[in-house]
């Protein structure tokens, strides 16, 4: 079994990045809520913040925002109308069937193209989005409890990712590849 990450390995950048970047083009009344979000991702990349703290935080500021699912779902299919030309088609064709994609963007974003990925096989970050919630964040070491959730102890034969973020799941794997512009790289 392969395994992918999403993020800088089949999609070129930070897919939950860009649609957060896309929604306040679109919708000028969530610009304020710009420079906190920014802030707590800064926080959160440079080790300032724990995952609860910005799972919190992250919550309380995405709220209005969260629990509008008719909007959210226009503007999903917006996005991936603009963006889907930043998949890597090279790195989507080596996934299989059997394959598991694994990511921490949000399910409600990656439902938007799962048809292009090749697999039923993906785990995200969940969202309750009636509540506004994040209900378990997919990052680093949660990377790997979801995977055992779903696949017990299957042995993942290939990682393809971007990031040593993802060093849990490299322990887990027989090869890991960093993948860099669409580009697999051997290291593991």
């Amino acid at each position: 079994m392969k395994v992918f990450d999403f993020d800088n390995t089949l999609y070129k950048g930070e897919s939950t990045f860009d649609f957060a970047m896309y929604v306040i083009k679109r919708k000028k009344s969530l610009l304020k809520y710009t420079p906190t979000v920014l802030k707590l991702l800064y926080k959160y990349k440079v080790c300032k913040m724990d995952i609860d703290t910005f799972t919190k935080n992250l919550e309380k500021n995405a709220k209005p925002f969260l629990e509008n699912q008719e909007l959210i779902q226009d503007l999903v299919s917006e996005f991936w109308e603009e963006n889907i030309g930043k998949l890597y088609p090279k790195m989507l064709n080596k996934i299989e069937k059997e394959d598991v994609v694994i990511t921490t963007s949000p399910r409600f974003l990656i439902e938007g193209i799962r048809d292009v990925l090749n697999t039923n096989h993906v785990l995200t970050t969940e969202i309750d989005l009636e509540n506004g919630k994040i209900d378990y964040l997919n990052f680093k070491e949660n990377k790997v409890k979801s995977f055992y959730k779903y696949y017990g102890k299957k042995k993942v034969e290939e990682l393809y990712t971007d990031s040593y973020n993802d060093k849990p799941l490299m322990e887990i794997s027989e090869s890991v590849y960093l993948v860099k512009n669409g580009i697999p790289k051997k290291i593991k």
